[in-house]
């Protein structure tokens, strides 16, 4: 795994089960915003049974939130784990708990997908204990609000950005990437690429 995901900004090496947690978490997060779907896939072409997992979300999920100044992929997965653990304590959670799929993630990556968007909804609400978040949103409803606010933006943004495309220098900085190859989502929606312009329709 390249550097710029076992490190914060602020050079901070993550231990092997901490990223593999934080990774296991986004992972639950990513998929259960972009799933691959079979039924598509049946009816359109097998190219639109692919989600985000295929397309390492996780890792521009966790690269994204890592480049703020304080670095939040970690509390950001702690803070979905406290909202899983009060989505259950509610008794408001449809499924029961697996911790097979994402094995190293917290209650938050057990919960069913339905679920995960029930705990989302919790921090939306601000119907968490605001003290018992990890810092830097431990009493900052603000920041809660901001960043639970955005998750699913940036999973759509990594989703359908050249990311993908990037393929073994995804995670190398900025200016060390390299397109490898089309980006698999561009060609789900029938995107051909950056161009310095394109013919339109136009009525005269």
């Amino acid at each position: 795994m390249g550097r710029s995901v076992s490190y914060d900004k602020t050079g901070k090496k993550q231990n092997y089960y901490t990223l593999q947690y934080i990774l296991d978490t986004f992972k639950a997060l990513v998929d259960a915003i972009i799933p691959r779907t079979p039924g598509l896939a049946e009816e359109y072409g097998k190219i639109q049974y692919y989600g985000a997992l295929n397309l390492h979300i996780d890792e521009y999920m966790v690269y994204t939130l890592n480049y703020y100044s304080v670095p939040l992929a970690e509390p950001t997965a702690l803070m979905l784990d406290l909202a899983a653990d009060q989505l259950i304590f509610n008794g408001e959670n449809t499924r029961l708990l697996d911790f097979t799929r994402f094995p190293v993630g917290g209650t938050f990556a057990a919960l069913a997908p339905i679920d995960r968007f029930r705990a989302l909804t919790l921090l939306e609400q601000l119907k968490v204990y605001l003290l018992d978040l990890p810092a830097p949103y431990k009493g900052n409803s603000g920041l809660t609000l901001i960043i639970t606010g955005v998750l699913d933006r940036y999973t759509m943004m990594g989703y359908y950005s050249e990311w993908s495309g990037y393929g073994s220098t995804r995670l190398e900085s900025p200016g060390n990437r390299k397109l490898e190859f089309y980006p698999l989502s561009w060609e789900q929606v029938g995107y051909p690429g950056p161009s310095l312009g394109y013919r339109a329709l136009r009525d005269e």
